[in-house]
Formats: structure tokens, sequence, C-alpha cells
């Protein structure tokens, strides 16, 4: 199991009754969109310093990812 060390936050007292009716494991649930931000930030800079290498990504490219990330049938399309 990973390392953890206890920490105290502030939320507004809405969002944490929000996320109550979802999850009773507030803890557990932040850490899961922490770590997704984060890889979320991680994956943003790898893409920045890949077009300052070899430049900005084309429609075509951009339409090639979004039909492998969602699955449609813009590959060949611009979007």
């Amino acid at each position: 199991m990973a390392r953890t060390k206890k920490v105290t936050i502030t939320l507004p007292a809405e969002l944490l009754e929000s996320m109550k009716t979802h999850t009773d494991n507030v803890s557990g649930y932040l850490t899961e969109l922490a770590e997704r931000a984060e890889r979320r930030r991680l994956l943003r800079e790898e893409l920045d310093r890949y077009q300052g290498e070899f430049g900005a990504f084309t429609d075509e490219e951009m339409a090639e990812a979004r039909a492998l990330l969602h699955g449609t049938e813009e590959i060949g399309r611009a979007a």
C-alpha cells in the first residue's frame, strides 16, 4: 500500500455533503480526483514538450486522436 500522510483541508460544507451522497470514503474520493488531475498535468506537460519539439498537431492528427479516445469514426476527417 502507498505511504500516506494525514492532512487537514477545508471544503465548502455543501461540497462535502454532496460528496458524501455518493461515497463513504471522502479521503479516497479526493485522492482519486487528485491523482487524475496530476496525470492530466503530466500529460499536458508532455504534449507541450512534444509540440515544442515537433510542431503543433495537425487537424488530421487531432481527429485521429479523438477517434482513438472516443471510439468515433473521425480518422481521416478534420475536426
